[in-house]
């Protein structure tokens, strides 16, 4: 389990208080947790095997460990699918409850290593039979009783990228597999996310910016089509062996305007990258309304900002209130020097500031806007674009 910022359980006595989680596995997913939740796993900061997990539950709770056996064990596996908990010496592959293991032949591609087992899908590594291409297979595993509507989702995310024209840094599906097993086999975009590269690698600011260039490009391939990705954070932009910026995960994405998609299709967004109009005031909930592209225009701010200074613009207290409190209210920190030290030109800081504008009219319209201002920042001499200038309709 990893919980960022460490404990504020003392900070406040309101039980209804949320605390965000982070995925273990890859921190692909942040979760709101209770007080009682929090208080729960914090007992496995340290991961154990479930027997002893099970006997200091019980010492704790008072009462033999079989009075309680059952409880704990279906929560363990609640908590590990959703990747907020991992077993002492577990290994991914042997918790997973799928069929496919190394060297199996599913269609014309021989399956590898499980990469992530997240809730109704599984990702492993894969090549191509004959020509050995790497590829990532997404395999849909039917579960409970919402097997029927998440199954409609995987579908429609690969029909979506059927029919989106290809663009170098949007990943491309490859094959698409409707029937049992059902599974869509798409390009390896590479093994590390831009928010790990950003904070682990050494890079010069002008490859800094170039990879915002490419993540911005991505983006603005939907937008010129008149879709939004719905879930735009730096966990869904990978980096090539190449360096090269793949957009990745289009099971959100959607028409921009359509009310029916929007009513059909989940929100998505992590809280750290959650425009301020997506939090209502005095809220629990991370979002409540749904994003347009002035809306992913900010995350895109957020994810340049990160880009270039190795880290996000906002508190990420475990508090939510007081992280959704700093996007609603408190401004942005502004990106000055990049982990290297370099100092980042005031016109690309002022390009993520006018995105992260708190008042969604003050911002680029869209990705398509927002690119040409980033490439024009990079020009010698160009003009700074001021958070405050309103956005022309």
């Amino acid at each position: 389990m990893s919980l960022p910022g460490g404990s504020d359980a003392s900070t406040s006595a309101n039980v209804d208080e949320r605390f965000l989680v982070v995925d273990t596995r890859a921190h692909q997913s942040c979760y709101l947790v209770n007080r009682v939740i929090k208080s729960y796993l914090e007992l496995f900061r340290t991961p154990r095997a479930e027997a002893e997990a099970l006997e200091e539950l019980a010492r704790r709770a008072g009462c033999p460990p079989e009075a309680i056996a059952a409880t704990v064990r279906t929560f363990f596996q609640r908590m590990r699918r959703a990747g907020l908990l991992r077993s002492a010496g577990a290994d991914f592959q042997e918790e997973s409850t799928w069929v496919f293991i190394p060297g199996q032949v599913l269609g014309e591609y021989r399956v590898g290593e499980l990469i992530v087992e997240k809730p109704d899908v599984a990702l492993h590594h894969a090549r191509q039979v004959g020509t050995g291409m790497p590829v990532v297979l997404k395999v849909f595993i039917p579960q409970g009783p919402r097997a029927s509507r998440a199954r409609k989702l995987f579908e429609r995310e690969f029909s979506f990228m059927a029919g989106l024209a290809p663009h170098e840094n949007v990943c491309r599906l490859l094959a698409f597999h409707p029937g049992e097993p059902c599974y869509a086999a798409l390009e390896h975009a590479g093994s590390t996310p831009i928010h790990q590269a950003m904070a682990e690698t050494v890079l010069s600011l002008p490859e800094r910016v170039r990879i915002g260039a490419e993540a911005l490009a991505a983006i603005t391939h939907l937008h010129r089509h008149g879709f939004l990705h719905g879930d735009v954070h730096s966990r869904n932009f990978m980096l090539t062996d190449e360096h090269r910026v793949k957009l990745i995960d289009f099971g959100l994405s959607r028409r921009s305007g359509d009310a029916a998609e929007e009513a059909s299709v989940p929100h998505g967004g992590l809280p750290t990258f959650m425009p301020p109009e997506r939090i209502e005031p005095g809220s629990l909930s991370i979002s409540s309304r749904p994003g347009d592209m002035r809306s992913e225009v900010f995350q895109l701010g957020v994810l340049l900002h990160e880009i270039l200074t190795g880290h996000e613009p906002f508190s990420k207290g475990v508090l939510w209130r007081r992280l959704a409190q700093a996007i609603r209210s408190q401004p942005a920190s502004r990106a000055v020097r990049t982990p290297e030290g370099e100092r980042i030109p005031a016109a690309l800081a002022d390009v993520i500031e006018r995105a992260l504008a708190k008042a969604p009219e003050e911002r680029f319209p869209h990705a398509v806007e927002m690119l040409e201002g980033w490439r024009a920042a990079q020009q010698c001499g160009a003009q700074p674009v001021r958070a405050r200038e309103r956005v022309r309709p």
